[in-house]
């Protein structure tokens, strides 16, 4: 089973990319189509103030499984 690695913030989400694979792949077993992307809400770390939904790590993360999706890509400039 693979795991999520890369210290705290866990860049290298192994096991979430198995999980969407594993779902694909009962998509396509059971004659659906498959998604070219996927995208889900992460929420990790504590309650930014009391009461929230909100974590102070958010995020969004977007997986790309059609290549031919990619139109372009930008790399940030270093500060």
């Amino acid at each position: 089973m693979p795991s999520n690695m890369g210290g705290q913030d866990k860049p290298r989400r192994l096991l979430d990319c198995a999980v969407i694979e594993y779902l694909h792949a009962l998509r396509k077993q059971g004659g659906w189509e498959e998604y070219d992307t996927v995208r889900s809400v992460f929420s990790e770390g504590g309650d930014l103030y009391p009461g929230t939904t909100f974590t102070q790590k958010s995020h969004i993360q977007l997986v790309v499984r059609n290549e031919r999706c990619i139109r372009g890509y930008f790399r940030p400039i270093p500060v």
